[in-house]
């Protein structure tokens, strides 16, 4: 029989091609790279071997049938290899090939080892395909059992493993995923069934590997633009690889001090350039370490095992201490470094670049020339971190973030007039997660606002439910993150649960702290639009920001709420600037509230001084609602029980 080898060809050339473009591009320590060069160049293989074996089958009579029967077993055994090795490059893509048992490996590989085995003793069984006396070549008598088993078990298993497995890996590597062997699949049903004549299979084999290098193997994508390294996302790849087969991971961050200032004196051009160069020096006189450029000014350098860390890290700040660049217009750059070293546990990419991110912060704050080394136990005080984390996303996604109300005591008319919502979390696991604990991990991920509009719609819920005036509570005070004030949708939807759950807006006094005034202007311009439909404001935590006073009295605020800190120092005996506070913000009409009030001692003498409200634990903490209410409702007995007895 006479085949159409001509797409055969073409494969050939386009797998040609592909190799050498790919062994022309520096290469990360994948594992899964050096599978994919092991598929591609197996597919090259099997071009090769088809193409002879057909050229063979013109003039068999050429040719002894040891040689016909070599050419084939050569031509099988590597397709057959290639099959495998996409099918386990596939699963290896899911991130749990590690997982896999040794019983279960053995499972998947049983297949394979047969028709292996198969192919090999195939000159004495006939089983894939014989020649015959006159060199033509035949089908074997169990040629289609085996081979449609094989490719359907090679074909079905690694689809099936990485949909079940899906989100585990990127969306799109499993479209590409899906594709390559969608594309193979299409390729042996039109050659087996079809084009019966006509070598298609090797340029669909060919077109699919095409796509996988292009939109996963393809270094490009892992490449910074603008020195030429590998980048951030390379870094993280070659993390996970090493987290998942367990490998050590020795890495160091250095840091340029004051980066994006330099970028504005020199310009991102010629920086970028200068960044080069440095790239290019690092890279060649450095060995055993793989270097990354992660943002910024920053690189990271991937240590090998059995590398000296501290004498490259030594020759880099003394490399550092010269300038860099051209002669026209050198460059001298101040850094830090941070180490994690292999010894310490790691569990996740996360929780290893917020160490490196945070130890490169320390180092830069400590003006350090060392190393800062950053500490088992301060990766798992990160892992705490990141546990919190996860428990305050899931109580906002399941809505489990509640209100607890502190009262707030008047001092001219001698009950509780106010009170603050606060917000709650309590986790299965983790049990009660403290405000000063989660608030400040919401606000860094953003998902502060989510939790400030639980908390109000719950307030609005409250107030909607119960007789405000019966209890006579005049208004519930509502924190605004900083990071909630700079959102433009703010107003808008805090009117709209007020209007959802027809609350009046002077039962609302909203409180913001001193670092949200980071633009005075929107800032003004979001309060007056709020106070406009009746809600007041309160200044929060005065005395814990560094804001001017004057940018303070030009902003609409009612009252002013002086933090615990200051109070407590007051009376401790280490401050005494609180009595000047309080006659500062009264002459100037403000009510003050005076935070952290423990004792009656305490609760007398800012009465004198002048504060107006009292607020801490000398009074209540933060109760549940229904606890509010009967709090409330008993603090009224008790004080009219007393002016009954006066």
């Amino acid at each position: 029989m006479v085949w159409n080898v001509y797409f055969e060809i073409a494969a050939l050339m386009i797998s040609v091609v592909l190799m050498l473009s790919d062994l022309w591009k520096k290469h990360l320590p994948f594992r899964s790279w050096n599978y994919f060069a092991w598929i591609l160049s197996l597919q090259i293989i099997c071009c090769i071997f088809d193409i002879i074996s057909c050229g063979m089958a013109i003039r068999p009579y050429r040719y002894s049938i040891r040689i016909h029967y070599l050419i084939n077993i050569i031509y099988y055994i590597s397709y057959i290899m290639e099959i495998w090795s996409f099918a386990i490059f596939t699963i290896a893509m899911t991130g749990k090939s590690k997982s896999i048992r040794r019983t279960t490996w053995f499972v998947i590989a049983l297949p394979y080892l047969v028709s292996f085995i198969s192919v090999l003793i195939t000159p004495f069984t006939h089983m894939f395909f014989y020649i015959d006396s006159e060199g033509v070549y035949h089908r074997g008598w169990a040629y289609y059992y085996t081979w449609l088993t094989f490719l359907a078990f090679y074909i079905l298993l690694p689809v099936a493993y990485a949909w079940f497995y899906k989100v585990q890996m990127a969306p799109y590597r499993m479209m590409y995923t899906i594709g390559f062997w969608a594309l193979s699949l299409t390729g042996m049903l039109l050659q087996g069934f079809i084009f019966t004549d006509v070598l298609l299979e090797g340029l669909f084999n060919t077109a699919a590997i095409l796509i996988i290098y292009l939109n996963i193997q393809n270094p490009s994508q892992f490449t910074d633009a603008d020195t030429g390294l590998y980048n951030q996302w390379a870094l993280g790849e070659v993390i996970d690889e090493k987290l998942e087969y367990g490998d050590p991971i020795d890495i160091s961050v250095i840091g340029i001090e004051n980066f994006p200032v330099l970028e504005s004196i020199y310009g991102r051009r010629k920086l970028m350039r200068v960044l080069h160069s440095i790239a290019d020096e690092i890279t060649e006189q450095v060995k055993g370490v793989n270097l990354f450029y992660m943002h910024r000014g920053r690189f990271a350098l991937l240590f090998n095992k059995n590398t000296n860390h501290k004498q490259i890290e030594h020759a880099i700040r003394r490399r550092f201490e010269m300038p860099w660049g051209e002669e026209d217009g050198k460059v001298t750059f101040k850094i830090h470094i941070t180490h994690l070293d292999e010894d310490v546990p790691k569990m996740s990419i996360r929780e290893i670049f917020d160490s490196l991110e945070e130890g490169l912060r320390n180092a830069e704050m400590k003006n350090n020339e060392v190393t800062e080394i950053i500490s088992a136990q301060r990766i798992e005080e990160i892992r705490d971190g990141i546990k919190v984390e996860h428990a305050v996303s899931k109580a906002i996604r399941e809505r489990r973030i509640r209100v607890a109300f502190q009262p707030i005591y008047s001092t001219k008319k001698e009950r509780i007039i106010s009170v603050e919502a606060l917000a709650r979390l309590v986790d299965d696991e983790l049990g009660i997660i403290e405000p000063d604990v989660f608030i400040p991990i919401a606000e860094k991920n953003g998902t502060i606002g989510f939790i400030g509009s639980q908390v109000f719609e719950q307030v609005c819920s409250f107030i909607r439910e119960r007789d405000m005036e019966d209890l006579g509570v005049r208004f519930i005070e509502v924190n605004l993150s900083p990071i909630q004030c700079k959102s433009g949708e703010l107003v808008s939807d805090l009117f709209n649960l007020m209007d959802r759950y027809e609350i009046d807006p002077r039962q609302i006094n909203f409180e913001i702290t001193e670092s949200a005034m980071t633009d005075g202007k929107i800032l003004n311009e979001m309060m007056n639009k709020i106070i406009q439909r009746g809600s007041t404001f309160s200044l929060d935590d005065y005395g814990t920001g560094y804001s001017n006073l004057v940018e303070l009295l030009d902003l609409p605020f009612k009252i002013v709420k002086i933090d615990k800190s200051l109070v407590w120092s007051y009376f401790n005996g280490t401050s005494d600037v609180l009595p000047d506070i309080i006659k500062t913000f009264s002459k100037r009409g403000y009510e003050i509230v005076a935070e952290g009030v423990e004792t009656h001692n305490m609760a007398e003498k800012l009465r004198d001084m002048g504060c107006d409200y009292l607020q801490g634990f000398y009074f209540s903490k933060a109760l549940p609602a229904d606890q509010l209410v009967s709090y409330v409702y008993n603090n009224r007995r008790l004080r009219i029980m007393e002016e009954m007895r006066l």
